[in-house]
């Protein structure tokens, strides 16, 4: 009887590990797109204020990079990026003109590394694979064929990738033998998760258009949060449950401190089973995320606060916390994955 994975090679569950991180990374990356569109879709008095905050925190967030690089570059006396609407700035970084630009590349990326790691998932996992890359050709192959894509044609597709998404994660949750390889592979998408996390709320704090009208809702909503918090709170979204919610509250699953949490019960696992020193990183970022003043916020009116001093202090925290989990992603190549030429040697620990 053989109840072990550990014949898996480093090169598998490297592979693994960067499946679940650009898995979690087209999630939300397709979240935040979606907030972007939906808010275009239904423009208005009302909701613009909303778009040009989920458009200023997009650019933040280096997703309408390459965009308006490309707009800059090409810009005669004219006002460069800043010209190009709204619509082309988001429905580029959905699908751009290069194969590795937006969402698309990273879905590409996403299918290839699968590719690499076929034997592992089973059949209804690989159809899901199959069928997200049957829907990025057919999309893709649509943009090319119009000169303005439509925008409910551009959000139905970001509702195929987010579903396609939650069955992938529902596979890996459900369906994978808990050895080395699914290890990495949720560690990978808690990293991705926690940098995407960090770097979204710290952004959100720092950006004056923020503090408009609507943008705490969809703060929410990016954090696939909304739910619960209506669940809670019966008024609008404010900021002092709405931090406490995605950033604070270890009991949901999207939040900073989950996922610190996970992380560290996950490295101390791994430490033991495959020896090494425990990684004592994160264990600081939460303690010291655990130790933060919330109350700060309390007398503090959003939609007055001009990036005011707990705003500042906890994007701080925050960006220290995103820089830790791209440290950590370094290390662990460092110390379990090892290539010597063509040939893959078994996970260890340096």
């Amino acid at each position: 009887l053989v109840r072990g994975g550990r014949n898996l090679s480093s090169r598998v569950v490297e592979n693994l590990y960067w499946f679940g991180r650009y898995a979690e990374r087209c999630d939300k990356t397709s979240r935040l797109l979606r907030v972007a569109l939906s808010r275009l879709v239904d423009a208005g008095p009302d909701t613009l204020p909303a778009l040009i905050s989920a458009i200023d925190l997009c650019r933040v967030m280096q997703l309408l990079v390459a965009v308006e690089s490309e707009s800059n570059g090409s810009a005669k006396g004219k006002a460069g990026a800043s010209a190009l609407p709204r619509e082309t700035l988001v429905l580029s970084a959905i699908c751009g003109v290069e194969a590795s630009d937006g969402l698309a590349g990273d879905l590409r990326r996403l299918l290839w590394v699968a590719t690499q790691v076929r034997e592992r998932f089973s059949l209804d996992n690989w159809h899901a694979i199959n069928r997200l890359q049957h829907q990025l050709q057919e999309y893709c192959a649509a943009v090319r064929e119009r000169a303005n894509p439509e925008l409910g044609e551009a959000l139905a597709f970001l509702d195929q990738v987010l579903l396609a998404s939650s069955s992938l994660a529902g596979f890996a949750m459900d369906n994978m033998t808990r050895d080395d390889g699914w290890r990495f592979l949720i560690i990978g998408r808690r990293i991705e998760r926690l940098v995407f996390l960090a770097n979204a709320v710290s952004g959100f704090l720092r950006l004056e258009s923020t503090r408009a009208s609507g943008s705490l809702e969809w703060l929410l909503e990016l954090t696939d949060s909304i739910i619960t918090y209506r669940s809670r709170y019966m008024i609008q979204p404010q900021v002092l449950p709405t931090l406490d919610l995605i950033v604070f509250d270890e009991g949901n699953p999207h939040s900073v401190a989950f996922q610190l949490q996970i992380l560290v019960r996950y490295l101390d696992n791994l430490a033991r089973l495959l020896g090494g020193p425990r990684d004592e990183a994160l264990r600081q970022a939460l303690s010291r995320l655990q130790g933060f003043d919330l109350g700060r916020f309390e007398s503090q009116s959003f939609r007055e606060c001009r990036i005011c001093d707990p705003c500042i202090a906890l994007a701080s925290l925050l960006g220290e916390i995103s820089i830790a989990a791209a440290t950590l992603s370094d290390r662990l190549a460092m110390r379990y994955f090892s290539h010597v030429g063509d040939v893959s040697r078994q996970t260890f620990a340096s």
